[in-house]
């Protein structure tokens, strides 16, 4: 079972930063995935600006991606620093990148050419209301609460 790690940033931000091959991150915030007592995945919010942030994740295995860690993955930058928007990038190379932020719900940007040189990185942008993983949105809509539901 997954078990999710708060309050580590030194550490999941230098694993992350290793995992995908970055020197590091500025001021930022992390949150990992732990599995049979080792960090199997992690996702690093920085970048914070007017109503956006940039997530950087990074995994060494298939069986991080359960509900409840995408709920709290997604539920930190919407719910608890309050933007509309999340980022994230990657190279147009890494196809199960692209493969997974497709699933996840992202919607591709646009590119910086030859970011990862030689090949380009993909920008993919997810607003509030089109997230599918945290309380109260069913297909991207925001579900009204009732007393039924509350």
């Amino acid at each position: 079972m997954n078990r999710l790690i708060f309050g580590a940033d030194d550490y999941l931000k230098k694993w992350t930063a290793k995992q995908i091959g970055i020197d590091g991150f500025g001021p930022s915030v992390a949150i990992g995935v732990q599995r049979d007592g080792e960090i199997i995945a992690a996702a690093v919010y920085h970048d914070f600006r007017q109503g956006q942030i940039e997530a950087s994740i990074a995994s060494t295995s298939l069986r991080w991606a359960s509900r409840s860690v995408l709920h709290a993955l997604f539920a930190y930058p919407f719910n608890q620093v309050g933007v509309n928007r999340l980022l994230v990038q990657c190279s147009e190379a890494n196809e199960k990148a692209m493969k997974m932020n497709r699933q996840l719900g992202f919607t591709q940007e646009g590119r910086l050419r030859q970011l990862y040189d030689p090949h380009d990185a993909v920008l993919w942008g997810m607003l509030r209301e089109e997230c599918k993983w945290i309380e109260g949105q069913t297909n991207g809509k925001i579900k009204p609460t009732t007393a039924a539901n509350a």
